[in-house]
This record gives structure tokens, C-alpha cells and sequence, in this order.
């Protein structure tokens, strides 16, 4: 019978390991490691940062002489709806800071956030404008003329936020609001309906909306939570633009293959393409090992740089998410709401993120399964019912939300 010490690796002679020195260069790498990530994290909030300065000097995009809004190209956008002593706020600065756009102007023109707003914020402003400018010292010529030409191109302006669409705490909420400040009702809803981020400083109102007491300080510290909407959406289109050109790439590749072989028998398709990869690994392992270790690091660094715009893009988006309004499930909605109202719902809900406008097939199939009729037809009644609230800009097409500004037609047909 052999002992435990029989088991055990004779001295050879060579000298043991020394556990802390390996320790000590296994903790140096990894500080490395974490380094380089803090380094690429860096440079990726530089990019985004870079993005948001060449944005703040771009013409102002208007709605087409029809009064459709800018489809959003990459990335879907974060919505906001605004009250009127945002607007009031944000048209001040910029009256005394020319030349230097708001969070909300450069967000909203770079298609990263969607701006909306009830009607009666229009009308306070309207109401209003002369005595803020009074009470601020601001030329009433010059806040004006950046409401006109900066933020009323950017607004969607709801003319008729539905009733009886809002869930039982919901409206017990709003209820509450309609004691207190009756006059926000419609923003507060459209933000609920939505699920919109509501910029607003007015505490009674954030609270029919969020469902909690806000402090001032909270309620102040929006900016941060739009440029996170900002920034999620600069990052995200980065990761959309490079999958649409890995895909474009993808998609060429097999094109010209296809092109090729496309008249040859499936299986010597097969073979060859099985002899391209495998002449493809041949050549690879015939490179020098310098040009190899190139190839791998290039890889990885790549990779690197994929997973820092991710962790900046998983940041950006839970500020943002943690800004919006907890919604109801639709199942909820179903046991609580006439089905028609559910309908309705789901189609402001889905129509407003949309990146574009829509017909009512293609927002029928935009809609999640809802347990409820949602067929094209069902969906084409709704639009129709909400004129106010679905604006029909083309035959058969809608968006939410009415342009207050449209580009001249000769402008709108030369771009």
C-alpha cells in the first residue's frame, strides 16, 4: 500500500514557483486591463461628447411643407413631453446665451430625443410671453424669434390628449392633480399615455405622473437624465451603423459568391465554399507571426472598444429609464379598459416611438399582442377617431402630433 507522500512530485532540482511573484503579476495585468477599459471609456464619452458639439451647429431640421416630421434614421428616439414653464425657461438662456443651443434644441435636432407637448402649453406661452420677458429683461423680438425658429420646429404639438385611457391608479392621480393644479391635467396624461420623461419643475405635477413626492433638487436635475437620452441614442446608432455595415459587408460577400456559383450544384457549392475557408485558415497559418499577432491584437481591440461603447450605452439608457413613468401592463389595462381603449393606447404608445410616419397596416403590426382586436381596420377607426391626436399628414399616413412649423414647398422639393 502506497502512502499519501508516494503521491507527491519528487524535488527535480528546479527552483519552485514563487506564489507571490505570480500573484503580484497576475494583480499588474489585471490593473492593466482595467486601465486600458477606464482609457477606452474615455475615449468613448469624448466621441459622444464630440457628436453633441458638431450637432449644436446644424441647421435646424424642419418638418416637410406637408408637416411630417424628420423619419429617425438609425436609432429610436427618447420622448419628453414638455410644460410650458420648460419652454419659458429654456427659451430665456437662450435668448442670454446666443449662439449656444439648449439640451433640448440640440437633442431634439439630432433626432436623439422627440419633443411633445399639449396644446395649452402653447396657449400659456402665448398668454404669457409678454410679462416673462418683462419680468426676465428679455427683448420680446428676441424671445420670439428663438421660439419660432428654434424650438417650434422640434415641438409636436397633441391637440387632444384622449379621456378615459388612463388606468384606475393612474387617474386616481390625476384626480388628485384635478384638486390642486387642474390646468397640467392634459400634459401630466399625454406623458402617462406616452410613457414620456415629463420635464417639468411643478412638484404636484411630476407626482400624477411619477407617483412619488419630488423635491425641488430632483425635479432641477432633468438636464442630466436628457443628455443621457442624448447620449444613449449617439451610442446606439454607433452600434447600428456598424452592424448595418458588418451586415452590408456580410450581404456583399455571399452576393458575389452567390453570383459565382449560383448556376453549380449545391453541393460543389458546398465544397467550395468548404475549400475558401479552409484556404482562408491555410493562409493564415502561413503568415509571418508578427503579421498574426497584428490580426489578433486589431481583434481585440476592436472588442474592446465594442464592449466600452456598451457599458457607456447600458449607463446612458438607465438614467433615461429611470426618468420614465411606470406604465401598466396591457394585460392589466384589458381587465380594467374597454378593448376599443385599449386599441387606442397601444397605438399612441407605438406610433409616437415610431421612426417615421405610418400607415395603419404597417402601426397594426408595430403593436404588441394586446388580447384585444387589433386588426388594420380596428387600428385605421382609431386614427380617425383622434384626429387631434393622430395627425394625418399624408393619404393614409399618420404621426402624433401637429407640426408648428413647416419648410416652404419650393425648399421642401429642392432638398
Amino acid at each position: 500500500m502506497c502512502s499519501v507522500t508516494d503521491e507527491l512530485p519528487t524535488d527535480s532540482g528546479e527552483p519552485s514557483p514563487d506564489p507571490a511573484a505570480f500573484f503580484a503579476e497576475f494583480a499588474a495585468r489585471q490593473e492593466a486591463e482595467r486601465q486600458r477599459a477606464a482609457e477606452l471609456q474615455v475615449y468613448v464619452q469624448g466621441m459622444v461628447r464630440q457628436f453633441h458639439l458638431h450637432k449644436t451647429i446644424e441647421t435646424i431640421r424642419l418638418p416637410d411643407a406637408d408637416g411630417a416630421f424628420p423619419t429617425t434614421t438609425l436609432w429610436r428616439a427618447s420622448l419628453v413631453v414638455v410644460d410650458a414653464n420648460t419652454l419659458r425657461n429654456n427659451i430665456i438662456y437662450a435668448c442670454r446665451h446666443e449662439g449656444a443651443p439648449t439640451t433640448l434644441v440640440n437633442g431634439a435636432n439630432s433626432q436623439m430625443l422627440r419633443l411633445f407637448c399639449a396644446l395649452h402649453v402653447l396657449e400659456e406661452l402665448h398668454e404669457h410671453y409678454r410679462e416673462w420677458c418683462e419680468e426676465e429683461d428679455v427683448p420680446v423680438a428676441k424671445f420670439v424669434k428663438h421660439f419660432m425658429t428654434s424650438y417650434a420646429p422640434l415641438l409636436r404639438a397633441v391637440r387632444q390628449v384622449p379621456d378615459g385611457l388612463l388606468s384606475t391608479e393612474e387617474q386616481d392621480r390625476v384626480e388628485i392633480l384635478r384638486v390642486n393644479d387642474p390646468d397640467d391635467i392634459p400634459s401630466v396624461t399625454l406623458a402617462l399615455l406616452l410613457r414620456a420623461f415629463y420635464v417639468s419643475e411643478d412638484l404636484k405635477a411630476c407626482r400624477a405622473v411619477y407617483g412619488r413626492e419630488f423635491s425641488s433638487d430632483e425635479v432641477r436635475a432633468w438636464r442630466e437624465v436628457l443628455r443621457a437620452g442624448g447620449d444613449a441614442g449617439v451610442v446606439g446608432s454607433v452600434f447600428q451603423a456598424g452592424a448595418m455595415v458588418t451586415g452590408a459587408l456580410g450581404i456583399g460577400v455571399w452576393g458575389l459568391f452567390d453570383k459565382l456559383t449560383g448556376g453549380l450544384n449545391p453541393w460543389l457549392r458546398l465544397l467550395i465554399a468548404g475549400v475558401a475557408i479552409g484556404g482562408g485558415g491555410y493562409l493564415y497559418h502561413r503568415m509571418p507571426e508578427e503579421r498574426r499577432e497584428g490580426m489578433r491584437n486589431g481583434l481585440a481591440q476592436a472588442l474592446n472598444v465594442a464592449a466600452a461603447f456598451s457599458a457607456e450605452y447600458v449607463a446612458a439608457t438607465t438614467r433615461m429609464n429611470r426618468a420614465l413613468p411606470t406604465m401598466p401592463s396591457w394585460e392589466e389595462l384589458v381587465g380594467e379598459q374597454q378593448r376599443q381603449n385599449v386599441l387606442t393606447r397601444a397605438c399612441l404608445h407605438a406610433l409616437a416611438r415610431a421612426r417615421g410616419h405610418q400607415s395603419a397596416v404597417e402601426l397594426a403590426e408595430l403593436l404588441p399582442s394586446l388580447g384585444v382586436g387589433q386588426s388594420a381596420s380596428l387600428v385605421r377607426e382609431v386614427l380617425y377617431r383622434y384626429p387631434g391626436c393622430f395627425e394625418p399628414i399624408y393619404t393614409g399616413r399618420w404621426q402624433v402630433g401637429r407640426a408648428l412649423v413647416r419648410a416652404p414647398r419650393d425648399l421642401d422639393e429642392a432638398s
